[in-house]
């Protein structure tokens, strides 16, 4: 599915400095450091820096076509096709929506506070068995990312994107580009509690999802009390499917926790999964789908059972002499309480290396001394905390039964590196977990680099 530069040009409202209005828009990009042949560049203003001022740069890695903020003066190129306009990010937004409203396929759309790529990779593999998939890539979720991914769109015959937010008026937006035919609403927890101050108004963003559906088709978790107050507040609840352990169409029962979780579902049996009992639901909204597209369950009971991998979420690395477990892309309250209970399911001396969760506000101290008590409560036999806030859970966790020669805390990742390597010995399983920002992947690459020299 293609467009021109003459769509882009209608629909950014675009002036033309050189090149050809037939072009395609093919692959695009933000990033001028990166490679994208034949690509369309947007020049995007960040915080720091005006992405337009850095065009040579993307077309020497590939851009055919670039996007620019009309504030400055550019060079025109042989080749290459410049568009002026008054907001690159404005444009990418527009040419998104326009291509989308293109598309006839279905397009799912996946939000909540935790579990929303875990949830996409499952409804991806349930719907690869009777479509050619689209699926949003890495952390393509946001204002910027979003329609990046709608503009990969080429022979797919489906669109599942996760669709993130931080604040109110976000997910509207998403939602007005991506118009799902369906949505799931996975969970309304603690995550952005610091911008939003209530779960009352996370539940309000998180239900904007909806803002850009002509007929409304909602999936939700209905043993999260947020959505199940939401839930009971509807007149007509004909469109909403629900899923859950407690509540839910959709129900999972004989559930045995372990390293692998097996469960049923309905008339599905024996269902295992990655990881302990939080985990079935990115499951069971994902059979939800395949039942409302009538894939048979045989080919369902494939798809969950599939042993696939999210980098840097609950990613298992087996090492020669230890386990790690890699769950350092993001954090919150909840998503931390499940993985200390995966850490619980191993063998062998169990480490935790935990890092502050942000965007929590004033209710930050609260929420890290929660954990500190699943710390203990999760067997942890040695508790390593890095950052400012994550003292308070070093400090809870001491106060629960946690002897205090048992951790350890640094105020950053590097610090801690002298510590680990005296510390860890053979055959421990060791978590490693925290907010992006904090950095705690690095201590994954430093393990995975000293056990490649035989340094552990």
């Amino acid at each position: 599915m293609n467009v021109t530069v003459n769509d882009l040009l209608m629909v950014s409202n675009g002036k033309l400095l050189c090149g050809n209005k037939q072009d395609n828009i093919g692959n695009c990009f933000v990033d001028s450091r990166k490679a994208c042949y034949l690509g369309c560049f947007f020049g995007i203003k960040g915080n720091n820096n005006d992405g337009s001022l850095f065009y040579k740069e993307a077309i020497k890695n590939g851009a055919k076509v670039c996007v620019l903020n009309n504030n400055f003066e550019y060079e025109k190129i042989k080749g290459i096709t410049i568009i002026l306009v008054d907001d690159p990010l404005l444009a990418l937004q527009n040419i998104a929506t326009y291509k989308r409203n293109l598309f006839n396929g279905p397009v799912i759309g996946i939000t909540g506070s935790v579990g929303k790529t875990s949830t996409k990779e499952m409804v991806v593999n349930v719907l690869e068995s009777k479509f050619k998939v689209l699926k949003t890539l890495g952390n393509e979720n946001s204002q910027v990312g979003l329609p990046l991914t709608i503009m990969r769109l080429m022979d797919e015959e489906c669109m599942v994107l996760e669709m993130g937010m931080s604040n109110i008026g976000e997910l509207h937006k998403l939602s007005m580009i991506a118009k799902p035919t369906v949505s799931i609403i996975t969970n309304v927890l603690t995550a952005h509690i610091g911008n939003l101050k209530t779960r009352e108004n996370i539940l309000k963003a998180k239900l904007e999802i909806l803002d850009g559906m002509k007929h409304k088709k909602l999936i939700i978790n209905a043993d999260n009390d947020m959505l199940q107050t939401f839930l009971n507040r509807l007149e007509d609840k004909s469109w909403v499917y629900t899923y859950g352990i407690d509540n839910g169409l959709i129900k999972a029962f004989n559930i045995n926790e372990g390293m692998r979780t097996t469960f049923d579902v309905n008339e599905i049996k024996e269902l295992s999964i990655l990881g302990g009992k939080e985990f079935i639901y990115n499951a069971l909204a994902a059979i939800s789908v395949g039942k409302m597209f009538e894939v048979g369950k045989e080919q369902i009971k494939l798809a969950i059972n599939k042993k696939s991998s999210i980098p840097h979420r609950l990613e298992l690395i087996d090492l020669k002499r230890i386990k790690l477990i890699d769950d350092t892309y993001n954090a919150s309250f909840d998503s931390m309480k499940a993985a200390l209970t995966f850490l619980k399911e191993f063998d062998g001396r169990k480490i935790a290396i935990l890092g502050d969760i942000l965007e929590l506000g004033k209710e930050s101290k609260a929420i890290h001394k929660k954990i500190g008590k699943e710390v203990v409560d999760n067997g942890v036999d040695y508790l390593i905390t890095i950052g400012k806030d994550s003292k308070e859970i070093k400090k809870a966790a001491i106060e629960c039964g946690l002897k205090r020669k048992f951790t350890k805390h640094f105020n950053n990742e590097l610090n801690s590196r002298k510590y680990l390597n005296n510390l860890i010995k053979k055959n421990d399983i060791i978590l490693v977990k925290g907010s992006n920002a904090m950095k705690l992947v690095n201590i994954v690459n430093y393990l995975c680099c000293l056990n490649s020299l035989d340094m552990l």
